[in-house]
């Protein structure tokens, strides 16, 4: 007569899984932490790499060594921040407009850039470029608070622009010289490409010049609060790597113990 097979009690079940569960821990895949920190060193790399350029370029840009306070003005009607006779801003004129924003935020002037064609072939200094920026202010704003950032650009001609600015009579008590030779210094290296530069990669580089120079004239520096904060990511997980890697380490070591007393 056969007999029906035994169906293990529920504390064998249990003992079962419990070794399964750690024959699952002991095949914990410590793979996954190698490739999460390698894939983290390999973005920590390209993120470098990437604002070690950035910082070249701006690292001859001198700091403001005045104290200034943002333009209150009550008077102040907010305008369109850009006029394109060029076709720069066309396919992506947010990344432009951002930047813009960004600096009228910070400053309280709102910056206006006026993109055209140089007239003639003669390539002018900033002063005459002033003189053009501050006859066309009048014609575009009845306020005192805005900034005209007048680019006058000239294809196939080194240099490849010609920038000028006029900043309103209110907007003068923020907007100085040494702020504007900031802006000045921000916008040729943000443009040292020149003519390279696609259309986007200009509204981007107007915008992230804009950017800058809010930071800078307003006392606001670049901090590197973000190499403290990869600093901390990469130590806590080597920390949690390292723990697993020790429990695995012991639980195969208790493992060998055991298996040596059982032989014993």
């Amino acid at each position: 007569m056969s007999r029906s097979p035994e169906i293990p009690s529920e504390p064998v079940r249990r003992k079962k899984r419990q070794a399964r569960r750690g024959r699952d821990r002991d095949r914990q895949p410590a793979w996954l932490w190698i490739v999460l920190l390698f894939a983290l060193a390999s973005l920590t790399a390209a993120w470098a790499s990437s604002c070690g350029k950035q910082q070249t370029a701006y690292s001859d840009i001198p700091e403001s060594t005045v104290r200034r306070s943002r333009l209150e003005l009550s008077t102040l009607r907010e305008t369109a921040y850009f006029t394109d006779r060029m076709g720069w801003l066309e396919s992506n004129p947010k990344q432009a407009e951002s930047g813009l924003r960004y600096f009228y935020e910070k400053t309280g002037v709102q910056p206006h850039l006026y993109i055209r064609s140089a007239a003639g072939a003669r390539t002018v200094g900033r002063a005459e470029m002033d003189g053009y920026a501050e006859a066309l202010y009048g014609s575009l704003f009845s306020d005192g608070g805005h900034l005209l950032i007048l680019l006058d650009e000239q294809p196939d001609r080194e240099p490849p622009f010609m920038i000028g600015f006029a900043a309103g009579r209110d907007a003068a008590s923020v907007l100085d010289e040494e702020a504007l030779a900031i802006l000045e210094a921000y916008w040729k290296a943000a443009f040292s490409d020149g003519e390279g530069l696609t259309s986007p990669q200009k509204a981007a580089a107007a915008g992230e010049a804009l950017r800058r120079t809010a930071d800078n004239i307003m006392g606001e520096r670049n901090s590197t609060g973000w190499v403290i904060a990869l600093v901390v990511l990469v130590g806590a997980l080597l920390l949690f790597a390292g723990r697993d890697f020790l429990k695995a380490w012991n639980r195969l070591n208790k493992k060998e113990d055991r298996a040596g007393s059982g032989n014993a």
